[in-house]
């Protein structure tokens, strides 16, 4: 099943191999500015789209997994 969410314009997967052990990354790109000193962070929503990609990782992703946001905005504080 996709993962989809408001905010959201791709996703994709990787693997972080080390040492310690293999984690499958999923690598979401949003709209939302992440710094929370930009002024049009909003933390309501980064806090929504991480808490809906972590309830997608847990259902969908089998052993050791870690989530990735990349902001697809540009900007300076």
């Amino acid at each position: 099943m996709p993962f989809r969410a408001p905010h959201v314009s791709f996703v994709s997967f990787a693997v972080e191999v080390q040492s310690s052990g293999v984690t499958q990354v999923m690598i979401v790109e949003t709209d939302l500015h992440l710094n929370p000193r930009h002024p049009a962070y909003d933390r309501l929503a980064v806090t929504q789209l991480i808490a809906a990609a972590e309830a997608y990782t847990s259902a969908n992703v089998e052993g050791p997994s870690s989530i990735r946001l990349i902001s697809t905005r540009s900007g300076e504080i």
